[in-house]
């Protein structure tokens, strides 16, 4: 997907007209849709819990440098080039990044629940030396024997994923508990679409309907990344405090608030409505990237099942592009004062601050605390219908408890390392 995406930025770059470019940008969003599905799952089956948050919400920092690459190449070359290379040089940068990621790519270790999942001991074994600590076989067999177990209580057998087709992974999907986490997901991701966040790339529109000059619009655009670079960053921190399920819900409701102040800025006088507009949505930009932003790629990697964590993603993803589709249409409308447009301006705030909102009060009945969660233990609780609320490892030892007594016998070894995977986030790393 690397080298198609690259191959691909050539449509835009050599664009003679509008329509190649649109093509080109259409032809772009293939590879561009894998690596949004594929990165979040790759980062949660590659690490540690204590890894996991970090590694997951990584994705969202990527965003944010892509944006503040684009930022200073939009501003840089607007001033540089007077011409059309003003627009087709940045698209040209794009492949000095493609070496340097597939040099990556290349010495990145498969998934080991892949290999387990197609039969593969072997390589399985061997991707688990690599991602744990040197010299120790013995963590990395009992990390073999967790993802064995995982895969074995999810009704996975090697022989059954080879026989399930497309069709019918999607369908298993929409049943029983699997239900429940697909909505989580794809809901988790639609709020992450329609909290606002799409006002920050149309930040030099909404700057300028409020009052500032295109060269001041694009100046203050670029305190937009820096803002939500340094929120992902502090996010990290503020994780080791609070679980995914607090700083998603606080984070929508200062974010509301955040907007209902960037709305209440239309109604300061001349210049100073850009100025203000700028500074509430710079303040919005942190906040964002230090709770819903990053946060979201973290609940959505962690609450599919291993088995349709794949198709789950790709289906949340589909959720979050299809609102995102919205969002393009009426965005910039909103933020026009042309006569097609609605002429809001910075009053758009109000209609995301009501958004930012609902999906709050989603979060606090739906979204449940995946924090220190294994695998297993998430599996045992969403088995069971436990509340959102509840939440927890020492929930999840309770009901394997049960089961254990309701079926009148141990497990295996095996098993009972699925006890050291409920109870090891609070007693050693692993």
């Amino acid at each position: 997907m690397l080298m198609l995406s690259s191959t691909l930025v050539a449509m835009p770059f050599f664009a003679p007209n509008i329509m190649t470019l649109c093509v080109g940008f259409l032809l772009q969003g293939i590879p561009w849709g894998v690596f949004q599905v594929v990165s979040p799952a790759y980062a949660s089956e590659v690490s540690t819990i204590q890894l996991r948050p970090i590694l997951t919400t990584w994705n969202n920092l990527c965003w944010v440098i892509g944006q503040m690459l684009a930022a200073a190449a939009i501003k840089g070359f607007s001033v540089a080039f007077t011409t059309e290379w003003s627009f087709r040089i940045p698209f040209a940068l794009q492949w000095v990044f493609t070496f340097l990621l597939a040099i990556g790519i290349w010495f990145a270790p498969e998934s080991p629940y892949w290999h387990i999942q197609k039969g593969d001991m072997v390589r399985g074994r061997q991707a688990i030396v690599k991602l744990v600590r040197k010299g120790d076989p013995s963590m990395a067999e009992e990390k073999l024997a967790l993802m064995q177990h995982t895969i074995q209580q999810e009704h996975v057998k090697d022989t059954e994923v080879g026989q399930l087709t497309k069709w019918e992974r999607i369908k298993v999907m929409f049943k029983g508990s699997d239900a429940r986490r697909t909505e989580i997901a794809c809901i988790a991701w639609t709020i992450q679409a329609m909290c606002g966040s799409s006002i920050i790339a149309w930040g030099p529109k909404l700057f300028q309907t409020a009052g500032l000059t295109s060269d001041q619009a694009l100046s203050v655009n670029m305190a937009l990344p820096a803002a939500g670079m340094l929120g992902t960053l502090a996010s990290w921190w503020l994780m080791a405090y609070m679980g995914r399920r607090s700083i998603y819900f606080y984070g929508l409701i200062v974010m509301a608030l955040l907007l209902i102040g960037c709305g209440g800025a239309s109604y300061a006088p001349g210049k100073t409505s850009g100025w203000a507009a700028g500074g509430v949505l710079t303040a919005y930009t942190l906040v964002y990237d230090l709770t819903v932003g990053p946060i979201c790629y973290s609940i959505v990697s962690e609450v599919p099942s291993i088995r349709y964590r794949a198709v789950t993603l790709s289906a949340a993803r589909g959720a979050y592009l299809g609102s995102n589709l919205i969002n393009h249409f009426l965005t910039p409308k909103m933020l026009s004062d042309v006569p097609d447009g609605w002429g809001l301006g910075s009053k758009t705030g109000f209609v995301y601050a009501v958004l930012c909102l609902t999906g709050a009060t989603y979060t606090w009945f739906r979204i449940p605390e995946t924090n220190g969660l294994s695998a297993r233990s998430l599996d045992i609780l969403f088995q069971h219908g436990v509340s959102a609320r509840q939440f927890n490892n020492a929930t999840a030892a309770q009901y394997e408890q049960l089961d254990r007594e309701s079926n009148g016998q141990l497990t295996s070894s095996v098993s009972q390392n699925s006890v050291f995977s409920v109870h090891a986030v609070t007693s050693k790393p692993q």
